[in-house]
């Protein structure tokens, strides 16, 4: 993960353990339940998704494909429903069209995926998102309360990998 992301991460789980008037803020929805609202109320595909927080309120950023085109998605991290989709920039960049026909043709959906490694490491997945490495896609997984902090998932078998020293 690069350096804005792992700042950003950081930032979050602050604000998440912080006492707000005497009690701890978390989110009632989990990544993956967030993931799973917009892949099926905008019929698309995921490949990316965090928590973040937009003008104070706590949300999930989530990036998904849709006929070939990026999508993104803000879901409530309190109530789970959709707040806002927008599209993105275009972005002529050979790896963003390389992530986005990668996300679409995986044998597994990102909330499949999610669950997939939450039981197979007993975390939860803080984080994911899609990268290349070595000519092939892996999703990269950020967890919380797993022996592997973070993983790296083959996007087409689903073999786990821990990442050491990332």
């Amino acid at each position: 993960m690069n350096i804005r992301t792992a700042f950003l991460g950081a930032a979050a789980a602050a604000l998440l353990t912080t006492p707000a008037i005497g009690q701890v803020v978390r989110p009632k929805v989990t990544l993956a339940q967030a993931v799973a609202t917009a892949e099926s109320q905008l019929g698309a595909r995921a490949y990316d998704a965090e928590f973040d927080m937009d003008l104070g309120d706590m949300v999930y950023e989530v990036r998904l494909v849709k006929d070939g085109k990026p999508v993104e998605a803000l879901v409530d991290a309190t109530t789970g429903r959709l707040v806002r989709q927008s599209r993105p920039l275009k972005a002529h960049l050979p790896i963003v069209g390389d992530h986005l026909k990668a996300a679409q043709t995986a044998p597994r959906t990102l909330s499949q995926t999610i669950a997939m490694v939450e039981e197979a490491t007993k975390g939860k997945v803080a984080e994911i998102g899609l990268e290349r490495r070595g000519g092939r896609h892996y999703y990269e997984v950020e967890l919380v309360g797993a022996e592997d902090r973070d993983v790296l998932v083959d996007v087409r078998t689903g073999a786990i990998t821990p990442l050491i020293g990332d």
